[in-house]
């Protein structure tokens, strides 16, 4: 089966969303800034009016001209793109093509953070009730982008338990949850996921790579992927996969229930939240016992701080400290500093975020009791960060925030560097606007936007030591903690 990008344009831009930090929202997908091909082929038959077309995209722009964070938007002139583009948006004869016209419009700002989410991605039980409209939108017709189809595919609370990166251009299996359907069926690090059912996943990456650099593919793809992973509760999926050897392996696996609490924020789906934490020991090379804690979790939600409160708590005995953010792709803002205050000892400021006319600083408080009533102090010990290109937004701002302080040292690759928080607003068609609010910089002016968060050690997942069962940057981490904590 062939991959139509454009097709699966809803599906990605609502996992998208999840890539930002929020000050009364969340944000969501990148824009590329080259400009679209917004006077596409006219379909016979007009599925909107242009009263309805402009309504969209005059309140799109509006919003933009009125909360941008820089008055001169990033060098573009921002009232000669509405006058270029308002009259392609006049003519528009389906949403599809009048979303568009609004992502060329958001494009032209070069910036992360901008996009437009269809109403039926930002609230997909509602596609049912809404498939009269856009009946003719090509696009959107497909709904198995954005519902659930006969197979379960894509939609629901159950998946396999599979975590992927994109290394040189496969999706290598870069872990398998424990006691997950994946690992029951034997599933193994290091092996390459290469087909969906009947989607072969080459070619995902190949349509992706055609409009994204390879950073964003390493983004999008990972999300798209994984969100075909997903689906009904107990309902199967076929799959094939390489060995080490490159050999086929088919397997159908059965899913479960995703770890963690599900959670509804804003127009977004439900989406599951989770953390896990565990300790590993190991002997330097002085013969002395390290034993490190490890913290992990998958989106910053309110329900991920009493996790991380209760995980420190029983890590803080440990010799040093692990947060692995790999694949951490935002959320929450605020909860950049009250993950934080469990790691400083003294007050700080992970940075500075910048609104029109107004600023709000990321302060950290150390914690002094526990929520509780127990007390307890901030850990003392080394502190690594594990992060890779699907680490944005709040993950930026804390590595980056934990970073200029002083307080980690930071390991992997660079990080996504799309970290403007963001709102989402709700246009009249009901599609939903993704637009950048403010900028960040860490307490030493570094900007995380474009950039990234540069680790202080790079170290890179390879295919060849995934498939020994090794993690790479986390066994640099742990090295790092050996040799500091020998130190101390």
């Amino acid at each position: 089966m062939r991959f139509d990008l454009k097709k699966h344009t809803a599906r990605a831009l609502t996992i998208s969303a999840l890539t930002l930090s929020t000050y009364a929202g969340l944000g969501c997908s990148t824009t590329s800034g080259t400009k679209s091909d917004s006077a596409a082929a006219m379909p016979v038959q007009r599925t909107i009016s242009e009263q309805e077309a402009l309504a969209d995209f005059d309140a799109a722009w509006t919003l933009v001209n009125e909360t941008h964070f820089d008055p001169n938007f990033n060098g573009v002139d921002w009232d000669a793109v509405r006058d270029e583009l308002r009259p392609v948006a006049a003519q528009a004869q389906s949403r599809t093509q009048l979303r568009a016209v609004m992502q060329d419009m958001l494009g032209r700002l070069g910036q992360s953070h901008f996009g437009i989410i269809p109403a039926s991605a930002a609230e997909p039980e509602q596609m049912a009730s809404s498939q009269n409209t856009d009946s003719d939108d090509d696009s959107y017709n497909e709904v198995d982008a954005v519902v659930p189809q006969n197979n379960g595919d894509g939609q629901g609370n159950g998946d396999t338990g599979i975590d992927l990166r994109i290394i040189d251009g496969r999706a290598v299996v870069s872990d398998v949850r424990k006691d997950s359907p994946a690992a029951s069926a034997g599933v193994k690090t290091g092996w390459v996921l290469a087909a969906i059912r009947d989607l072969e996943v080459a070619d995902v990456l190949d349509q992706l790579s055609q409009s994204f650099s390879a950073q964003e593919v390493g983004i999008h793809g990972v999300s798209i992927l994984k969100g075909r992973l997903e689906g009904r509760e107990g309902s199967d999926i076929d799959l094939t996969f390489l060995d080490g050897t490159d050999r086929e392996v088919e397997l159908s696996i059965a899913r479960a229930p995703m770890p963690g609490e599900f959670v509804k924020f804003g127009n977004l789906p439900p989406m599951s939240t989770h953390l896990e934490w565990s300790r590993e020991s190991f002997t330097n090379d002085s013969g002395e016992e390290v034993e490190v804690g490890i913290i992990k979790f998958n989106i910053w939600m309110i329900p991920i701080a009493p996790k991380f409160e209760r995980a420190f708590y029983e890590l803080r005995d440990c010799d040093g400290l692990i947060i692995d953010l790999r694949g951490n792709p935002g959320g929450v803002g605020a909860l950049s500093s009250s993950i934080g205050r469990f790691l400083l000892n003294e007050k700080g400021s992970l940075g500075t975020m910048s609104m029109r006319g107004a600023e709000l600083q990321f302060n950290v408080e150390p914690v002094i009791v526990t929520t509780w009533g127990e007390r307890i102090d901030p850990f003392a010990g080394p502190i690594a960060i594990l992060q890779d290109s699907g680490s944005a937004s709040t993950s930026e701002v804390f590595a980056g925030g934990m970073q200029s302080l002083g307080r980690v040292e930071v390991f992997g690759t660079r990080s996504a560097g799309m970290a403007l928080p963001a709102n989402m607003d709700k246009l009249p068609s009901g599609d939903v606007l993704l637009h950048a609010i403010a900028d960040f910089v860490t307490s030493t002016g570094a900007r995380m936007e474009y950039g990234g968060v540069v680790p202080d050690v790079e170290v890179k997942l390879t295919r060849e030591d995934l498939l020994k069962g090794i993690d790479s940057p986390k066994r640099a981490a742990k090295e790092w903690i050996a040799a500091a904590s020998n130190a101390r």
